[in-house]
């Protein structure tokens, strides 16, 4: 075993034998090295292992008694505890700490073991009660062995006492939660019973059976013809009440014994059966298909396989095979009989989906027979039948090109034409805890970058060389870090025509240097020289081919454009000093053996423009500093300049910065649920620049100015401000001040500050941020000096303010630079460079005393400038904000430090219904039905869902989602019309119980989002038809939605719409997907509406698919409610969804491609198991815990900081930037500690000496330190 892909294949091919990547391993896949250097991933329905003393260990049901006279599974990856006898609870279950208890009203006989069951006899007379270890959680039943038993009152209305952390709810499927919080601590499925029928097994009707006597009724499951019903369960003054059907208890026909059986689970299946006519099958231990000799009904299975394996991924891979594997427990048949297996869609419910579920796609048949009846010459063993071949390999590829979390293949009688489903002889039986997706991929090299000519960066334009032996240099990509890959370069004289009339056949290829061989991924490679001459223009590019056995060619970089000049003075040589974070500064010293040169020129681009004196005599040397411009990879380029003015040959140096440090004062100054005044008043970064709150002086707070349900510090223009208690930055270096603003409509010329800051011994303002009504523009100030008449350097915006819109501002100074700057809605709106006296003046700067205040400036020692309007989201930086602090910056793009930055845009979650606590409607607003809360955020929104709204499996096999259709519950026999979808809403109360005792629920709709400001809207969805129009989410308004994502018929893609007015019929602006729908897939939609920048942006699954530009209106402000499977327009409800929605969020503000990344991540469901950090393991760069719900991910960045967040937006961290190469340790003396690549410890949560065992990322983002009883010994603050 081995902790990487490229340890694990190193060890693999030296040792000739597979090698597990421990690193990838969850309860259901792992990753394999193979001795011939491939990789192979294997997916699992069913948990294979678990965690277990520091490592994995293969799932063992068998039942161990403890020294606490408990019994225990082996390796489960629930942690069960069942009772020895006596008065203690029965079942005990444990999970992240948290536990919930099932006891007996009684004392328990000592019970009797078996496997993996424990027998309590006769605990009523005539009565069992058997409990039972399963993969994912516990059974509990009871055995009813007579009629006379079927009477008593604790059988018809057995009661178990719940105790614990967690409160069991019921759900309105009948099924059960036990949760703490928000968080789902295990569920149980709608309770069945079943009784003891079997068919005789005489003559031929033996093969019928799946086997003589093993294949009736027990406790573990029904038999196939067991007649089964519905258990009603209830949850009353902390008990668990079930109420078993009375019909089935007694029934004269009943076959005794009979078995009430709730299963608990802490995950929910990945697979699920159907059939042709809707009859259930509590035996979920064999996955059945073909035609039931027992019942008639006819049988599918499907299976849903992930595509990931704790991060390891086969997203965007290349796959070279890939088969599923399926173990074959009894066929009807003595000989081979045909399955067959189809590419089908996502599962909508579990255990039992629909009928209906679509087979998309043929893709392979196999035979097989393991009859176990005795109706053969003898009984045949289980058989392993693989379904493969060229199209399972390339429904895999497609499903790795689309980025897919999921595939789902389901399992017919089937022959390979589609025929003969219902042929009895096909009837079999598999285990699906061995069904199994096993993919050989690789991953295909990335077209190289950062390339260079003479060891000098590449530019957009020609760049110059002093040599005529030049070396070409690359670095080649591959995410494959196993991976050996060989480089290859080719290069060419450019025609007279230029490089935009080459193509890969023209002109000629000049002979190729060698290739590289043994090239690390993502290292520089660097080719021999080449010779070349002066005048002519050269180009080169590189493209990467991994090793055998898949020999992979990735695509080729773009070209570097080049020339020879050695009559000019040769490229100095460029020493950097330690890298500076973006918008810091950083010194570098500049050199020279040519003697002649009297000057250098440097800049972060090319040619370089910024000039300096070359001093000393041999070399001639300069030392200058600098503001690093840019997140990741910058390159400065320098030339030499001689006495005659010769401009010398350009070279470069190259540096990767660190991470961006964040803003040392930060104040929201808005409230919602959950942040009142105080906290809005407060500095949310008070370890960086110390504590300083504001105080507020006749401010008011505006509801629903930005965040409808929240308000918004409001300013009157006369007199409202708001002074910080102290200092928060030095103005004498670099600073930059952003805010979100609203200008309202006002009379006069008035210049209006949003923010600046006071000196008590200046009468001008150091800086101020705001509204200049000499332009009517926006405008950025900063002083020259601190005391005396001040002059102020200003940078203008180059559009007009807008009154009653929200913009954010960014006034940044640059030190080194000397120059101002001012962003307009994360755009870089203008720069001014100062006058030669007002830099004169300021000199090195100066460092003002005063505090910020907001809404309020100084001038010629007087206050005024007060703001009208609103104001949001203060923040000050002790350094130069850069372009990449507004649109952010992801971790795989190649000019990345690393890691995902999100930028300083980000928005405010204000609503995200995830359907795990959602009741499907049956009956339209009846109380505790037919609404889905938002568990996530404090908003207090719901969904109220309408008449045959349904809930079912989500995007993730392990949550739920909502499942809309035209018809009511078809599945179970209705053929009633609905119109179904959901709405936003509140409660306001209950009305009185009607004729049959019933309540309902009263709802007032709410909207969720300003539309006629930037917003976002997410959502996961899946449909199950292409023909027609379908909507996913929609706001409307009274006639007209304002927005809404949508599939669109005509174009076979998803599109995103806004509308510019709320009547009949109105403008509207949308964007498409460049990708087509696909049918039966969960696929993740996100639509921006960026009132700033004027654009529409359309993401899928993360990625950015289409932006309009310059949208021409600002879209209708709906007043109406957000809307989950529908749309208004010209005043009807339209648009219809069919199909499953999960996971909707909608965000006040634009997300960047990066939130949207982010976002899309955080909600790809993780492998169970990695959540858990046991003693004796790290966690270095990029690896994370994720929580099993997926919300929330606890990463070790590459800049050494330890990052909590939720949605992609960081919640807490260790403030242990920037220390790259840092790693996290759980010590075997019970300390959790953060050392620096030097072994240096630099963060530790103080537990040594303890006996923890496990850090912990719970549900809902609690991070705790547990000991074996579960006790927290520590918890992030």
């Amino acid at each position: 075993m081995a902790g990487s892909e490229a340890q694990a294949v190193g060890l693999a091919v030296s040792c000739q034998q597979p090698v597990v990547v421990d690193g990838s391993r969850t309860e259901f896949a792992e990753v394999t090295a193979l001795p011939a250097g491939r990789l192979r991933f294997t997916s699992a329905v069913v948990p294979q292992r678990t965690r277990k003393s520091g490592g994995w260990a293969e799932i063992d049901l068998d039942l161990n008694r403890g020294g606490d006279g408990r019994w225990r599974p082996a390796v489960s990856v629930a942690d069960v505890a069942f009772s020895g006898g006596g008065d203690g609870p029965l079942v005990t279950l444990t999970r992240e700490g948290r536990a919930v208890s099932l006891s007996w009203p009684g004392s328990l006989p000592a019970p009797m073991m078996s496997g993996d069951s424990l027998t309590y006899p006769n605990v009523l007379t005539d009565v069992d009660l058997v409990v039972r270890a399963t993969r994912t959680g516990f059974t509990h039943v009871l055995v009813v062995k007579t009629p006379a038993a079927a009477k008593h009152p604790a059988v018809r209305t057995p009661r178990f006492r719940v105790d614990g952390d967690a409160t069991i709810l019921p759900t309105a499927d009948g099924g059960l939660r036990a949760v703490v919080g928000s968080a789902v601590l295990a569920s149980a499925e709608p309770a069945v019973m079943w009784d003891s029928r079997s068919v005789p097994t005489t003559g031929a009707a033996a093969r019928a059976q799946s086997s003589n006597g093993a294949e009736r009724s027990t406790a573990a499951a029904a038999g196939d013809a067991a007649r089964v019903a519905r258990v009603e369960a209830e949850v009353s003054r902390g008990e668990l009440v079930l109420r078993p059907d009375p019909k089935l208890l007694d029934d004269p026909e009943a076959v005794f014994p009979l078995f009430v059986d709730p299963a608990w689970s802490v995950f929910k299946t990945k697979w699920a059966y159907a059939t042709n006519n809707g009859s259930s099958n509590s035996d979920t231990s064999v996955a059945r298909v073909g035609l039931n000799p027992d019942t008639g009904a006819l049988y599918r299975s499907f299976f849903e396989f992930s595509t990931t394996a704790n991060g390891i991924t086969l997203k965007g891979k290349h796959i070279e095979s890939a088969y599923v594997q399926m173990k074959l427990d009894h066929s009807w048949s003595c000989g081979p009989t045909v399955a067959s297996m189809y590419w089908t869609s996502a599962i909508n419910a579990t255990p039992k989906a629909s009928w209906s579920t679509s087979l998309k796609s043929f893709l392979d048949a196999a035979t097989g027979n393991a009859n176990e009846a005795g109706g053969c010459s003898s009984i045949q063993p289980d058989m392993i039948m693989n379904f493969s071949g060229t199209k399972v390999t390339s429904q895999v590829q497609a499903a790795a090109t689309g980025n897919w979390n999921t595939i789902t293949v389901g399992f017919t009688a089937r022959a390979s034409d589609g025929s003969g489903e219902s042929t009895q002889d096909r009837w079999k039986k598999f285990h699906p805890n061995q069904a199994k997706l096993i993919v050989d991929y690789d991953t295909k090299p990335g077209a190289p970058n950062s390339l260079q000519a003479a060891g000098v960066a590449c530019s957009s334009g020609v760049l110059t060389i002093g040599t005529l032996s030049p070396t070409f240099s690359a670095v080649f990509p591959d995410a494959d870090k196993s991976d050996s890959l060989t480089g290859r370069f080719e290069w060419i004289e450019v025609p007279a025509a230029g490089i935009g009339a080459v193509t890969d056949t023209y002109p000629t290829r000049k002979s190729p240097p060698p290739a590289k061989t043994g090239v690390t991924p993502n290292s520089r490679a660097t080719s021999s020289a080449v010779t070349v001459a002066k005048g002519p223009k050269y180009a080169f590019r590189a493209r990467g081919t991994d090793k055998a056995p898949y020999s992979i060619t990735g695509p080729w970089s773009v070209w570097c454009q080049f020339a020879v000049d050695t009559a000019v003075p040769p490229a100095p040589t460029v020493t950097p000093g330690t890298a500076g974070g973006p918008g810091r500064t950083m010194t570098f010293t500049v050199s020279t053996a040519t003697t002649d040169v009297t000057k250098f020129r440097y800049g972060w681009s090319n040619p370089p423009t910024t000039e300096i004196a070359a001093t000393g005599t041999n070399p001639k040397t300069a030392t200058f500093t600098v503001t690093v411009p840019s997140f990741g990879e910058n390159i400065l380029w320098v030339r030499g300049i001689d006495a005659t003015g010769n401009l010398g040959n350009v070279g470069s140096a190259t540096f990767t910065a660190p991470r961006s440090s964040p803003a040392v004062a930060k104040w929201g100054l808005e409230t919602y649920p959950g942040v009142n005044q105080t906290t809005a008043l407060a500095d949310q970064q008070p370890t960086l620049g110390g504590a300083t709150n504001l105080t507020a002086t006749s401010v008011s707070w505006v509801d629903d100015a930005r965040l409808i349900g929240g308000t918004t510090a409001s300013f009157n223009g006369t007199s409202s401000m708001m002074s910080a208690s102290t200092r928060v930055v030095d103005t004498a270096g670099s600073f930059s001040v952003a805010a979100w603003v609203k200008l309202q409509p006002f009379e006069g010329c008035v210049n209006m500050t949003a923010a600046s800051m006071q000196d008590p011994d200046a009468a001008f303002s150091p800086f101020w941020l705001g509204y200049s009504c000499w332009t009517g523009k926006w405008s950025w100030r900063v002083t020259d000096r601190e005391v005396g008449l001040a002059e102020y350097a200003d940078a203008i915006s180059s559009e007009p303010a807008v009154t009653g819109r929200w913009t954010h501002l960014a006034g940044v100074w640059d030190e080194p630079e000397q120059k101002l700057k001012l962003y307009v809605d994360g755009m870089l709106s203008s720069t001014t460079t100062p006058s030669s006296a007002w830099l004169a003046t300021r000199g090195a700067g100066f460092s003002a005393d005063g505090p910020v205040e907001i809404s309020r400036d100084r001038g010629y020692g007087y206050y005024g400038g007060h703001f009208k309007g609103e104001i949001a989201d203060v923040q000050v930086f002790d350094r130069v904000l850069v372009p990449q602090d507004f649109t952010g910056q992801l971790a795989q793009d190649v000019k990345s430090s690393g890691f995902h930055e999100p930028g300083i845009l980000t928005p405010v979650q204000v609503g995200d219904w995830n359907f795990e606590s959602a009741t499907p409607c049956y009956l339209a607003d009846l109380k505790d039905t037919c609404e889905a809360p938002d568990t996530v955020t404090a908003w207090g929104r719901w969904l109220a869902l309408t008449r045959g709204s349904a809930v079912g499996t989500g995007h993730s096999a392990n949550g739920s989602g909502l499942w809309l259709d035209d018809q009511y519950f078809p599945d179970e026999g209705f053929t009633e019309s609905t119109a179904e979808y959901g709405r936003s809403a509140v409660k306001t109360g209950t009305t009185a119980p009607d004729g049959d005792g019933l309540e309902f629920t009263q709802w007032q709709d709410k909207p969720v989002v300003r539309t006629d400001q930037s917003f976002t809207m997410s959502a996961w969805v899946m449909l199950d038809r292409l023909d027609g129009e379908r909507t996913a989410v929609s706001q409307r308004g009274v006639h007209e939605s304002a927005a809404w994502i949508k599939y669109t018929a005509g174009s076979g893609k998803w599109q995103f719409v806004v509308s510019d007015e709320d009547v009949t019929p109105t403008t509207t602006a949308s964007i498409s997907s460049t990708s087509p729908a696909e049918e039966g897939v969960w696929t993740h939609l996100t639509g921006v509406y960026d009132a700033g920048r004027k654009q529409l942006r359309l993401y899928v699954n993360g990625v950015l698919e289409g932006t309009t530009q310059n949208v021409t209106f600002t879209p209708m402000a709906s007043s109406g409610p957000l809307l989950v499977g529908r749309t208004l327009r010209q005043g009807q409800l339209m648009d219809q969804w069919t199909g499953g929605i999960d996971d909707v969020a909608l965000f006040q503000g634009p997300m960047t491609d990066t939130s949207v990344f982010m976002l899309h991540n955080s909600q790809i469901p993780p492998g169970p198991g990695s959540n858990t950090l046991l003693k004796g393991q790290t966690l270095t760069t990029d690896q994370y815990l994720r929580s099993n719900s997926g919300n929330y991910l606890l990463m070790m960045q590459a800049d050494g900081n330890l990052v909590l967040s939720q949605a992609g937006y960081p919640l807490w961290d260790t403030f242990t930037w920037p220390n790259p190469g840092a790693e996290l340790r759980f010590q075997t003396d019970g300390n959790v500690v953060i050392y620096r690549s030097d072994g240096f410890p630099i963060w530790d949560t103080s537990t040594w000496l303890s006996a923890a065992t496990e850090l912990v990322l719970r549900d809902d983002g609690d991070l705790v330190l547990l000991d074996p009883n579960g006790q927290v010994l520590w918890r992030r603050q």
